[in-house]
């Protein structure tokens, strides 16, 4: 997901591109190597930041205690305490569309729905999405919750054969503008559904930030 978005957060923004693998450097990227856990060294990156857009945790359903626990959990827990300490004012968090996937099918799905996980993977995330409403009533930090869906690129195969991945399909450039609408925001705490159409006929993309997925896929 970070790779199909990066692009256009360049276009917009300085980036500081963090990662616990060697990156490859690309325009004025400026590069970071460590652990998300590492709390120290998450302050030194966040210093100096003027928002933080947490990406960075396993996908998708893992084992729990030796996947999950220690990257959607503990690294979360890390980076937006980071932000804190460091006084970042915006935070924007990667959650997922599984974290309201298993609302009835037929039932349009709103960002105030409760929320109904699909996997524990999904949870992990709700765990994101509740430290964020933590950190926006205790430090101030300025967060939106984007509850993802699938991204890949509107040429995919899988949009033309697979009706469920369709309905649960968010555009990289969609994707890509709301993140940027949300750092320029002075919203305190939201939760949006970052979908594309067709998916949009379930979800409810209502936000904020004044923004609105216009992409399509591409038929073969």
């Amino acid at each position: 997901m970070a790779g199909l978005v990066t692009p256009k957060l360049r276009e917009e923004f300085r980036l500081r591109r963090l990662d616990i693998a060697p990156q490859h450097p690309e325009a004025d990227d400026e590069l970071v190597q460590t652990d998300i856990r590492d709390l120290d060294a998450m302050i030194d990156a966040c210093t100096g930041a003027e928002a933080i857009v947490h990406l960075a945790a396993q996908p998708d359903e893992a084992d729990f205690r030796s996947v999950l626990l220690p990257q959607n959990l503990d690294g979360t827990w890390a980076v937006f305490e980071a932000a804190a300490r460091a006084h970042v004012p915006r935070f924007v968090f990667a959650s997922t569309i599984q974290t309201v996937d298993g609302n009835p099918a037929a039932a349009g799905v709103s960002p105030e729905f409760p929320p109904r996980p699909v996997s524990v993977y999904a949870c992990t995330k709700l765990f994101g999405e509740a430290l964020g409403r933590l950190h926006a009533d205790r430090a101030g930090l300025g967060v939106a919750c984007l509850r993802i869906g699938a991204v890949v690129s509107a040429d995919d195969p899988r949009l033309g054969n697979e009706e469920r991945f369709r309905s649960l399909w968010c555009a990289p450039g969609d994707l890509a503008r709301l993140i940027v609408a949300a750092v320029r925001s002075d919203v305190r705490f939201a939760t949006v559904i970052a979908v594309s159409p067709p998916a949009t006929a379930r979800f409810d993309t209502s936000n904020p930030f004044g923004w609105t997925p216009e992409e399509a896929p591409r038929r073969g």
